[in-house]
């Protein structure tokens, strides 16, 4: 059951209303009975949620959508981390949707995105997107990317320059994102 502490963060976080919150919760526990979602369940709800998508394209990108959604990194999302999620993605404000998109390259939570992580999350980006490797190499463009957003020139960008970059260039977020602006 959710408690009145748990909806009420989910309230502030996403800005859903309470009903709509528990109504979503009903069907969260329909589909994942234990209170939580594992990989194979998070890609068959967020395709049903995302119908549009192929699941060629879906697969792609599943692991590093799962893995920014995973707060807590214990393999599973509970409900409250789902939602906050999602709403922040689907409908949230700019800046909170790039937090997400953060990250959804900073695999390994540290707080920074190294070169690789980089590299990985922009590989399944052009996937995604059915974006040419040959057109843009994503070394290339990475490469490109550091060279232009990371100020100190350490090779990692930390959430504010990384952020701050994509508000300040709309070709470079719509790039680098997995979501629609």
């Amino acid at each position: 059951m959710l408690t009145e502490d748990e909806l009420k963060n989910i309230i502030d976080e996403s800005g859903i209303e309470d009903i709509v919150i528990k109504s979503w919760y009903k069907e969260f526990l329909l589909f994942c009975p234990k209170g939580k979602m594992d990989r194979k369940q998070f890609y068959k709800f967020y395709k049903a949620l995302r119908g549009r998508l192929d699941d060629e394209k879906l697969n792609k990108i599943i692991d590093c959508l799962f893995t920014s959604f995973d707060k807590n990194s214990d393999g599973f999302l509970d409900f409250s981390e789902f939602l906050i999620a999602y709403a922040a993605t689907s409908n949230g404000e700019i800046r909170k949707r790039l937090e997400f998109v953060f990250l959804f390259y900073d695999k390994d939570k540290d707080g920074f995105i190294n070169d690789m992580e980089f590299l990985r999350g922009l590989e399944s980006i052009y996937a995604f997107r059915g974006k040419s490797k040959k057109d843009y190499p994503p070394k290339q463009c990475v490469r490109e990317i550091f060279n232009s957003i990371d100020a100190n020139g350490d090779y990692k960008l930390n959430k504010e320059e990384f952020i701050k970059s994509c508000l300040n260039n709309k070709k470079l977020l719509e790039l680098l994102s997995p979501y629609e602006y």
